[in-house]
């Protein structure tokens, strides 16, 4: 009775560590959405950049950031609406800028799009900004346009063709915002250089310049003035400005999610190789973060992860246990996220512990007055940590099966975002790359047939030592092991069904590993069950026969004596 309230106490005490590493909202691959809304929370939230904007009269992206985030503050709108009737020009400014004003003042064109480039493209209006910035004293403003009518473009037309109206509306804008100080001068600087080298009928400075107005020409066609400036500002490379560019042209039912993501996050680059690479739930993602403010942007894209999604068992579970998760778990996986993985191991681990050592109970219980091995014996202490690994990896893969899943999985049919450069690059794989990538997943399955195993190992050596403590005959002794024969062969048993299980589980595509993780099931179940018996078993039963022969001598002499 006393054995048995021990091993349902130690097995309450499991379940109980269990629940409390489940309670940790630390994964391995994907970030859990409460640390996203708790690093939301600690930034400024949606409502309040919302009125930064709104305060400065920056109606453009104030509406972009409340169609992104979902946000219906009638405040919020009836102070739009009062800034729009009082400044009518703001519907095609997008807010307060004196340089583009004044160029609204000078036009005689109705305008009918609030994006900046639609508004260039009448001859007129590029008439009036040219003659405007002609009359600039800044270097890098006069080097644009001195490309105007460049030789040597590829993918658009000069200012002077007939078609050349996109070339030259995306050369002025990116004169109208240098010439305002809107890019950073060492960027400014950066482009007045290119464009001066493209007007010596550089090759190179040619394409980059090409590529430049391009990637201007996809803002400005979806992009409000004003909102256009707060990109512009916030670039600091060349880079980040095709990157930005190319983010609007994959995504062209996405302006105003990715304007506002650009914005919160202040990092084009990571933004722009988050989405590239989280082509399958990426966007939803995102969208989930942008509800709960910049932070939450941040924290998930510098992530490099997806939002943890649990299927419908876990996710069960997870919900009934997510009234009772202490908030210094999720601060600790905030701040610290390898911090909250190794508080989860520490509490499975110990939870494994517990499960051993209310089983080790348990099995003592059943054997009655037979002696058993100590707890302390080496052989012990090493299944019970044995034990407690294979709980570990079990209940972890069974609440984040992802970590069986390679990386470089993707839906072909999700979203991609990609150059068309590094579409030739992508198709070239790396092998190595790819054997590193798939080796993640077979060495995690190797590990767990290779602890089941020694887990196995370790109790039939401790079943040795428990036959060898019997105060009984060599005789009986050998037939005790004689019955444990079927034990001693569990490893080939569990090694050829592990075998059998992964073939089925990579054949259905549950687990991504290699045949080789398969494979080295039964290799280890020979293994290890071939240094038992070759190792182990068999000089001890060599010892007992020897000692059953010497009993038997004298017993022999004095029949022969008698005789």
């Amino acid at each position: 009775m006393v054995a048995l309230f021990k091993t349902l106490i130690l097995l309450i005490i499991a379940s109980a560590l269990a629940i409390a590493a489940l309670l940790v909202p630390a994964q391995i691959r994907s970030v859990d959405p409460t640390v996203v809304e708790l690093a939301g929370a600690n930034s400024s939230s949606v409502e309040d950049k919302i009125w930064e904007e709104i305060n400065a009269a920056y109606v453009g992206p104030a509406q972009r950031f409340a169609a992104a985030t979902g946000s219906q503050d009638p405040g919020q709108q009836t102070h739009i609406q009062q800034l729009l009737d009082k400044n009518p020009d703001f519907a095609s400014s997008g807010g307060p800028d004196r340089d583009f004003e004044d160029l609204l003042k000078r036009s005689v064109t109705q305008r009918k799009s609030r994006a900046v480039i639609p508004q260039l493209l009448p001859r007129s209006e590029r008439a009036s900004l040219t003659e405007s910035l002609s009359t600039s004293r800044n270097r890098n403003v006069t080097a644009l346009l001195s490309i105007r009518d460049i030789a040597g473009l590829s993918r658009l037309h000069p200012a002077s063709h007939a078609a050349g109206a996109p070339y030259d509306a995306g050369v002025l804008t990116l004169a109208l915002l240098i010439e305002a100080g809107h890019f950073q001068p060492s960027l400014a600087q950066q482009i007045g250089n290119l464009a001066t080298l493209a007007a010596a009928h550089n090759p190179e400075a040619t394409i980059a310049c090409e590529d430049l107005v391009i990637g201007t020409l996809s803002l400005g066609r979806q992009l409000d003035y004003t909102s256009l400036v707060s990109l512009a500002e916030l670039t600091e490379t060349l880079g980040d400005w095709s990157q930005m560019a190319a983010l609007f042209r994959a995504q062209p039912d996405r302006i105003a999610e990715n304007y506002t993501a650009l914005r919160f996050s202040e990092s084009p680059d990571t933004l722009y190789s988050y989405l590239a690479e989280q082509t399958e739930t990426g966007n939803q993602d995102l969208d989930f973060a942008l509800r709960h403010g910049p932070g939450a942007v941040s924290y998930l894209i510098n992530s490099e992860q997806p939002l943890y999604q649990a299927s419908s068992i876990p996710g069960t579970v997870l919900s009934l246990l997510a009234p009772f998760r202490p908030q210094s778990f999720v601060e600790i996986t905030l701040h610290n996220n390898t911090l909250g993985q190794a508080l989860k191991f520490a509490l499975l681990f110990l939870a494994g512990l517990a499960f051993a050592f209310g089983m080790g109970s348990a099995w003592r219980s059943s054997l009655g007055n037979t002696c058993t091995v100590s707890r302390s014996n080496p052989m012990v202490m090493a299944r019970d940590i044995l034990i407690s690994f294979v709980v570990v990896l079990t209940i972890w893969t069974f609440f984040e099966p992802d970590i069986l899943k390679s990386q470089e999985s993707v839906s072909d049919t999700g979203p991609r975002i990609e150059f068309a450069v590094a579409d030739t690059l992508q198709s070239i794989k790396s092998p190595v790359k790819a054997m590193q990538e798939i080796n993640q997943v077979t060495l995690l399955v190797l590990a767990l047939f290779f602890i089941i195993q020694l887990v196995i190992y370790s109790f039939c050596l401790i079943k040795i030592k428990e036959v060898g403590k019997q105060p009984l005959s060599p005789d009986m002794k050998l037939k005790l092991l004689d019955n444990e024969e079927n034990l001693f062969d569990f490893g080939l048993y569990v090694g050829l069904g592990g075998t059998v299980l992964s073939l089925i589980l990579v054949a259905v595509g549950i687990v991504e590993a290699s045949l080789m993780a398969a494979y080295a099931s039964t290799l280890f179940g020979i293994l290890f069950t071939a240094m038992l018996k070759v190792m182990h078993l068999r000089p001890y039963r060599r010892q007992l026969i020897l000692s059953a022969g010497s009993a038997e001598a004298p017993s022999t002499l004095m029949n022969n004596s008698k005789l």
